[in-house]
């Protein structure tokens, strides 16, 4: 009877080996669509894994080199890590982890930098030397694209000089060092007058950049005033083309109007001249009487009171003037002193009556005083002067 034959019993060993194997290869076959590279598998440890981490989104120009879980540093020291790049809206955005009490301000700048010579990056969170915000960044706020910027690479820094260096212009030195030498052979003294010509502009210049400030500031504050009349500079723009065209199409009236201006100085000049010297007369005798009524203007306006309302000051009309009667109070000196000063002086028969009344038995001391024997109040030491008409 021939017997059954058995498998072979395959031991524990292989088959763990072989479940991990088919295990990993599932795996690989399942996410190589996220498989970026080893750099971008999350690293346990180090700052910004731990709990209570505070993420920040910062908005890039372009990435570079830059790889997730690189590093993050604030004044050169490390603070967190990069945790994922991705494209919103169009715009590189990095993802940070920063490690618990990290306080930086709103305004944060952001750069991408090299950490070393092989080509690392990191990411440089710094506040600006000036005017930093008051109010700190959180949790989830986003630094925007305007405070974000890179560093100049090995790459970019190798690709300028290489540049300079094959079509910079490096071959042209001799030929601009020719036509310098050209320049200056010769005229040594033309160069050194030159040089005192600019030392003097120059200093000239110093002394007056107040005024240039001055003038910069003055300037600037015109565009302000024009640049908030803007509406009122349109206006004029757009209104002032009909009214050159209503000029270009009355240019004959205009010219007529000249034509006739002409005609009436030239009448004017040929009256005026045949008048001048009597016009030039009658301005020469002008001038006496007004000479004379600008002195007396200081007692013009107090004759004038009484000019109007002769025999009463106007300023005591309504005093005088009651209703339909008026209150006068009269005082005549009828002595025959009096009678003989007013109405006998400069006669020959004056004095008489005064000699009379004496006769009649006056006292002279009590007697108005005899204008022949006074002095004339306007020329004694201390009276008032009156001077003569010119």
């Amino acid at each position: 009877m021939r017997g059954i034959r058995l498998p072979k019993r395959v031991a524990p060993k292989k088959v763990g080996l072989r479940l991990a194997v088919l295990a990993a290869a599932t795996l690989m076959l399942t996410s190589c669509g996220q498989w970026r590279g080893i750099a971008n598998v999350p690293l346990p440890g180090g700052p910004g894994t731990e709990g209570g981490h505070t993420t920040l989104y910062v908005q890039m120009p372009e990435t570079l080199a830059l790889n997730a879980n690189s590093r993050v540093r604030v004044r050169d020291v490390f603070v967190g890590r990069v945790r994922s790049i991705e494209l919103v809206n169009w715009v590189p955005t990095l993802t940070l982890d920063l490690e618990p009490g990290i306080e930086l301000p709103k305004n944060t700048l952001a750069k991408i930098g090299q950490t070393s010579l092989l080509g690392s990056q990191h990411i440089e969170l710094n506040p600006p030397d000036q005017n930093p915000s008051k109010e700190m960044l959180r949790s989830g706020d986003t630094i925007p694209l305007a405070q974000s910027s890179a560093y100049p690479t090995i790459e970019r820094t190798l690709a300028g000089i290489s540049g300079i260096l094959t079509g910079g212009g490096i071959p042209n030195i001799e030929v601009i060092q020719t036509e310098v030498f050209n320049i200056l052979n010769g005229r040594a003294d033309q160069i050194r007058q030159f040089l005192g010509q600019l030392d003097t502009f120059t200093d000239q210049l110093n002394q007056q950049r107040d005024d240039i400030s001055r003038a910069i500031d003055s300037t600037n504050q015109l565009l302000n005033i024009v640049a908030q009349r803007n509406d009122t500079l349109d206006r004029v723009l757009t209104e002032f083309p009909p009214l050159i065209q209503h000029f270009a199409d009355t240019r004959d009236l205009f010219a007529d109007a000249v034509t006739a201006l002409g005609r009436l100085s030239a009448a004017a000049d040929t009256t005026l001249r045949g008048s001048n010297a009597n016009l030039h007369t009658n301005l020469q005798n002008l001038q006496r009487p007004l000479k004379q009524l600008s002195r007396a203007a200081p007692y013009l306006v107090g004759a004038l009171k009484l000019l109007l309302t002769v025999p009463f000051n106007i300023d005591n009309i309504p005093k005088a003037i009651r209703g339909d009667y008026i209150n006068v109070s009269l005082n005549l000196d009828l002595t025959l002193s009096s009678v003989d000063n007013a109405i006998l002086s400069g006669t020959g028969v004056s004095g008489m009556l005064r000699a009379l009344e004496q006769a009649w038995g006056r006292d002279p001391n009590t007697m108005i005083p005899d204008v022949r024997f006074t002095p004339n109040p306007h020329d004694v030491p201390g009276g008032p002067l009156v001077e003569r008409g010119e």
